[in-house]
């Protein structure tokens, strides 16, 4: 799964544009640069994660004040946007008006209709952490440059989480659980990082210390401001049915609302189980699978598990070129397997994709991996060096790498039209990689037949099939959190301890995040019919490689808008 480490809002494009736009007549250009530098000014981290670092120095301002001027702001460009609905626009301006105003529209709904910022405690925290997280990353600049706007944002913590406090009313228990959990690993982030940076800096360090104390004693009031507020009502996480419709209709252009959402998640997640159930009869009866039986070399260390991890991109990067499935650039960015940084244990505790922001210089991506002890016995060594014997690294490198979100998005951030450049829809990143897991399996990945590997598909299938359903009932109304919770341990027949814990902790994040996890089988569900449509159309002319040239060339947008843009003919 594409996490950026902590989710932001989805749905927003920002761009910095340097040009003076006020002194010439306003084309659709330009409305659509003044729209993009007013996000990007609003939401300076994400301007960050993004490679635009004129705001590098500040934290989102939702004071009263503020959110009412960017409302106003908001709504003008509605209005403005309005009078080019039937302009005579190319037909590539048709569709970067649909994702215009579809940013304006979701910002709106989030800060006017939904409004996040007085709901969700969560939303603070993500902010500083991410804040942080971002600038360190990038290599957009020398630390000795990069130091000054940590430094700024560490100094902004106090007065942004006094905000906080103003903002924050009668949030869902659930809201105030999420974020006192984040707050812990928050704080020891902020104090791990400045560790780093006085280390790096000792000409810095009293300041580096001064302003991460201050930062880290404002998580510690914000944490006690929780445990004394008044949480409002059990459900009062869900955004309701108008406004996941809306979602859908304006952020997804789906034809169809959360009713029938609903009945298509029903009626996929019974199709996925009755094809998951059935093969797992056959792996049973016919393909039973013990550990296998491999010599050890005594030499095998966690290095070579490193290098393991480091190899495997290359090798599954050269299938996609000699089977011809997509066109992969020479100078696409360098992707590299590391394990997660002491800095960063406390946030990830699995694996995660950090795409390098698009608009920055130095192109460099990270996959991160578990941490490798330094002492592993000849057990742990063994089942290791079984792993690596397997390959079992490829299905985790198809989805979060080749040909999934890394190659997904550096090939979206080669769009050279801000508009399209700058989008993040999750039904095209999410539904691609979910559609690659199935695509390479047939395409011969993992050899002729692979049982196991194919069950472990079906078994990812009925998983997001569930979570359709899930996003729908929680925002609807329809499900408390442990509702759902017990639901989706039913439903996936999960018995271990550790499993439980794994889907209270998603169905907990389900609830900030409304619509996001619809987006994976949806998405595949959409690419599998474009994919159908232009196989139709080409007939024996149709190949793998121009398709998914196709469509990975107009970056992250909606799948429902490449119908349009491939010219075919949606069933």
């Amino acid at each position: 799964m594409f996490r950026k480490v902590l989710s932001l809002f989805l749905g927003i494009s920002i761009i910095f544009i340097s040009q003076d736009i006020s002194a010439a007549p306003q084309t659709f250009t330009h409305l659509s640069q003044e729209i993009l530098e007013a996000l990007q000014s609003f939401y300076p981290v994400k301007a960050t994660e993004m490679g635009i670092h004129s705001y590098d120095h500040r934290l989102t301002d939702y004071s009263s004040k503020s959110v009412k001027a960017m409302i106003d702001k908001l709504n003008d460009f509605e209005k403005k946007l309005y009078k080019y609905r039937n302009a005579n626009l190319s037909e590539h301006d048709k569709i970067n008006y649909k994702l215009i105003k579809a940013n304006v529209d979701i910002a709106l709904l989030d800060l006017k209709q939904i409004a996040w910022y007085k709901k969700s405690p969560r939303l603070y925290v993500e902010e500083v952490v991410n804040g942080l997280y971002f600038l360190m990353l990038s290599q957009h600049a020398p630390p000795s440059e990069k130091i000054y706007s940590v430094i700024s944002r560490m100094k902004a913590v106090p007065d942004y989480f006094e905000i906080a406090r103003k903002n924050i009313k009668n949030p869902p228990p659930l809201y105030i659980e999420s974020a006192r959990l984040m707050l812990e690993s928050a704080t020891q982030f902020y104090q791990e990082v400045a560790s780093e940076l006085m280390k790096g800096f000792p000409d810095k360090a009293d300041e580096i210390l001064k302003v991460s104390t201050l930062a880290r004693e404002a998580m510690n009031d914000f944490l006690q401001f929780l445990s004394k507020v008044t949480p409002g009502e059990e459900k009062s996480f869900a955004i309701g049915k108008n406004n996941f419709d809306y979602k859908l209709t304006n952020e997804y252009f789906l034809d169809f609302d959360s009713d029938s959402l609903l009945k298509i998640g029903e009626a996929l997640l019974e199709e996925a189980r009755a094809a998951y159930e059935e093969y797992e009869l056959y792996v049973e009866s016919d393909h039973q699978n013990g550990k296998d039986s491999i010599f050890v070399p005594a030499s095998f260390n966690r290095q070579d598990l490193l290098d393991y991890y480091n190899w495997e991109p290359e090798q599954v990067k050269i299938f996609l070129k000699v089977n011809d499935f997509i066109t992969i650039p020479d100078d696409i960015a360098p992707l590299e397997v590391v394990e997660t940084p002491p800095f960063l244990r406390s946030m990830i505790s699995g694996i995660a994709y950090q795409p390098a922001g698009p608009f920055d210089k130095v192109q460099k991506a990270l996959f991160y991996v578990r941490p490798i002890p330094d002492n592993l016995d000849s057990k742990q060594l063994a089942a290791r060096y079984r792993y690596v014997h397997r390959r079992g690294f490829r299905s985790s490198v198809v989805h979060e790498a080749y040909p999934g979100h890394h190659l997904q998005m550096q090939l979206a951030g080669r769009n050279e039209d801000p508009v399209r450049k700058w989008q993040t829809n999750y039904m095209m990143i999410e539904g691609w990689a979910l559609h690659c897991e199935e695509m390479m399996y047939h395409f011969g990945l993992y050899g002729q037949e692979n049982p196991a590997q194919w069950l472990g598909v079906l078994g990812g299938i009925k998983f997001r099939a569930a979570r359709v359903i899930a996003d729908v009932k929680l925002h609807t109304g329809q499900f408390t959190y442990e509702e759902c919770v017990n639901w989706m341990i039913d439903v996936l027949g999960e018995t271990s301890e550790s499993g439980k814990e794994y889907i209270r902790n998603e169905v907990r994040n389900y609830t900030h995040e409304p619509t996001y996890r619809m987006s994976y089988l949806m998405g595949k569900r959409d690419i599998q019919k474009l994919r159908l449509a232009m196989m139709e159309q080409k007939g024996d002319n149709f190949t793998e490689r121009e398709f998914n040239d196709a469509l990975l060339a107009e970056g992250s947008i909606p799948t429902s808008l490449m119908w349009e843009i491939l010219g075919l003919k949606k069933p």
